[in-house]
């Protein structure tokens, strides 16, 4: 039953970043249209993975020891997979036109970079940890909001703040250009500074949850 399960957590992670990333390379790449399809795959993927979808909010949760290393790093895998399952698509079946990974965030300095991913991945964790989360609002609320946010992003003309899909584009424009298109300069913004937003997102929420503890045992005692 554990492995099935397992097996169940997994296939979500992977479909659910694979249909995101392929809507998002594929057609117009209109971002409501992404944000629509990011709002379904929440919506389907809380109630059977956890609803992660982006390394960011995995890694913020091993950091915090709410997540496994382990089961971290398999979902972590399957959502690299999806978005290689995903370019696959949209490059060789669809016909798109995949470019290189990109380099830099979108920002002219890379202060600015770091300043926005890490306020993108803050971000995604606050409505997500306020709206997924043990299911505080609904799934189907909860993945509205964060399909919200996915447009609202991907609006401004910032997407470098998923660091899975981003690896997953570098890996695959290396296959095909048979020559490695990842900046390994830059690289590693992509994957800190995302994550860094989520944790700080996680650390204010515990903040808040654990004076919202402290003011009903107060009460409580009163009583």
């Amino acid at each position: 039953m554990g492995m099935n399960m397992d097996k169940k957590k997994l296939g979500m992670e992977f479909f659910g970043v694979m249909v995101i990333v392929m809507v998002a390379h594929s057609g117009d790449q209109h971002p409501m249209l992404t944000g629509l399809t990011a709002g379904l795959m929440y919506t389907m993927a809380m109630g059977i993975s956890g609803g992660h979808l982006n390394p960011a909010i995995t890694l913020g949760l091993m950091a915090t020891k709410k997540m496994d290393a382990q089961e971290g790093g398999q979902y972590i895998a399957a959502q690299i997979l999806g978005a290689m399952a995903a370019f696959l698509m949209a490059d060789i079946v669809l016909g798109e036109s995949i470019a290189s990974a990109a380099e830099t965030g979108g920002q002219i300095e890379l202060w600015q970079d770091m300043a926005a991913m890490t306020f993108a991945g803050f971000i995604l964790m606050i409505v997500w940890i306020t709206t997924l989360d043990d299911n505080k609002t609904g799934f189907a609320m909860g993945g509205f909001a964060v399909g919200m946010i996915y447009w609202m992003l991907e609006s401004s003309g910032f997407t470098a703040w998923n660091p899975g899909t981003h690896l997953a584009q570098g890996i695959w424009t290396s296959i095909m250009a048979t020559e490695l298109t990842i900046d390994l300069a830059s690289f590693w913004i992509f994957w800190i500074f995302p994550t860094v937003g989520i944790l700080l997102g996680m650390v204010l929420w515990d903040w808040f949850e654990a004076e919202d503890e402290a003011k009903t045992d107060v009460v409580e005692t009163d009583e």
